[in-house]
């Protein structure tokens, strides 16, 4: 029986092994792609600290996995998690191929962005489409960009690029936004920011970057173009997490709710990473998220 099953292998749930298997303890990791996470799908990460030039997402993945996989009480397996029962001493992770049994279980799954799926949006997307304004924001300073999206996600993406970017066109589907008054009023102040209200974007056009949205007015179905050197979607994220959804305490996105050690409802069950309900979702976050479950996966452990 293994100490710990963590089910994910991007930047939390590597963290989270490392830490447990430096405490000792025998860690197994579900995994049903190559280990890394979103990491895999970010071409350059500008602001995760010691790395003066920045560091590309594949060298990093690649590095956390080199520094796991060291270990000789480390064992990855590629399958993918289908459910989680608790017995009397142990947890039984359903998988694919069989089951799992552990002692412990760190959830550390993440979540995707929802996309647009229009044309241009995959062939741009890390040249010019994004979809992290803080990760990506200042790689267009002084530039036009527009964001995507009516919640207040979007509406703080905006707030937070037109301090960096030259001007911002807010594009939103409604004439209402769903965000909170407070941020919508803050919007509405703020002098390069314009908002391009009963809009959807129907395509992503550039050269070898983007230069240009194409959007659709939702009542006259016009179509007219912005110009732009970047496009940010700021519509929501799909967790992974349906797995445990009627096992654990989840919010209305399919956040795993967890207290300050990382542990759901179910003792001895923790979640990490983008996976949990929290504000900022970074690779650095990820990481403190793992980390502490990690280590109080074994503090679990050493009190049995």
């Amino acid at each position: 029986m293994l100490d710990l099953t963590i089910i994910g292998a991007g930047p939390a749930g590597m963290t989270a092994a490392l830490y447990a298997l430096r405490s000792g303890l025998k860690v197994g990791m579900i995994e049903q792609g190559a280990p890394g996470g979103q990491l895999l799908k970010t071409e350059k990460i500008d602001n995760y600290p010691g790395f003066a030039d920045g560091v590309l997402g594949m060298d990093l993945a690649t590095n956390m996995f080199m520094q796991i996989s060291n270990f000789d009480s480390f064992k990855l397996i590629n399958d993918t998690a289908k459910k989680i029962t608790r017995s009397s001493n142990s947890f039984i992770v359903d998988i694919s191929s069989g089951t799992v049994e552990s002692r412990t279980v760190i959830i550390a799954t993440g979540g995707y962005p929802r996309t647009l799926d229009i044309p241009g949006e995959k062939e741009y997307s890390g040249k010019g489409v994004s979809y992290c304004a803080i990760c990506d924001g200042f790689f267009f300073k002084d530039k036009i960009v527009a964001v995507i999206g009516g919640g207040n996600t979007a509406l703080e993406d905006a707030m937070y690029l037109s301090s960096i970017a030259k001007e911002v066109y807010l594009i939103h589907r409604r004439n209402n936004f769903r965000g909170s008054k407070i941020l919508v009023d803050k919007i509405k102040s703020i002098s390069n920011v314009h908002l391009v209200l009963e809009k959807v974007p129907v395509e992503i056009k550039g050269d070898t970057k983007v230069s240009e949205i194409v959007v659709k007015d939702v009542k006259t179905e016009s179509i007219t173009s912005l110009f732009v050197n970047g496009v940010f979607l700021a519509i929501g994220q799909i967790m992974n997490s349906d797995f445990v959804k009627d096992s654990l305490a989840t919010d209305d996105s399919g956040h795993i709710v967890v207290d300050e050690k990382m542990e759901s409802i179910t003792p001895g069950l923790f979640a990490c990473g983008d996976v949990i309900t929290k504000d900022l979702r970074q690779v650095s976050t990820a990481v403190g998220d793992g980390a502490i479950a990690g280590q109080m996966a074994y503090e679990y452990l050493s009190k049995l």
